[in-house]
């Protein structure tokens, strides 16, 4: 039974995500936009996946991969750090680039968490996306920042809090979602991302 009860602590967890604004909240002030520490293997291995699976997604819409940038990497990190510290889920105040934010908790001390689970969930909005829209939808705010035709750098930072909540930041540049310009920036995909949104719906 006591094996049981841990088995289930451990297993336990849930996710959050929050959608990529086109203009940030006003206001929050010192704000940091530089990460001074040293990026562990982990950050990089999570950087790694995120971009590589954004770029997946990405070709089944065929739009140009995004690279890895190392200035949006800090900056990124450093926001994370700052979610982690503070226990907050949030986007910073102001920012000149399009953000994506995740928040995963699981109660074992072990886990890591693989860069690809925060895209996927993002990719997942594509069941809710009205191609014939050239307006923000708040359901699928994630989903069009990923695919964005217009975004060409990337950036992704993660940080785990003292209560085991990991924070995931990805920002893009230029930044998507902007308003009047979603279809030449979100194509449909093609055959094979249409079977992908089918299995995802």
């Amino acid at each position: 039974m006591n094996s049981f009860v841990i088995l289930i602590f451990c297993l336990t967890s849930y996710v959050l995500a929050y959608q990529t604004k086109t203009k940030g909240h006003r206001g929050g002030g010192n704000e940091p936009t530089q990460f001074h520490g040293q990026f562990t293997d982990f950050m990089r291995k999570v950087q790694h996946q995120a971009r590589k699976r954004h770029n997946y997604y990405r070709r089944l819409h065929g739009v140009p991969d995004l690279k890895e940038s190392e200035e949006l990497n800090s900056y990124a990190q450093a926001w994370a750090e700052r979610l982690a510290k503070t226990g907050q889920f949030r986007h910073r105040s102001k920012s000149p680039y399009g953000e994506n934010i995740y928040m995963s908790y699981n109660s074992n001390p072990n886990f890591k968490l693989n860069g690809s689970a925060p895209v996927e969930s993002w990719y997942s909005e594509i069941k809710y996306h009205k191609y014939n829209s050239n307006s923000f939808n708040p359901k699928t705010g994630h989903f069009t920042q990923v695919i964005w035709k217009g975004s060409r750098w990337l950036g992704t930072g993660v940080a785990k809090s003292p209560d085991g909540k990991i924070f995931v930041v990805s920002n893009y540049k230029p930044r998507g979602n902007m308003m009047g310009r979603f279809r030449e920036n979100v194509p449909r995909p093609s055959s094979q991302g249409e079977m992908q949104q089918r299995k995802i719906g």
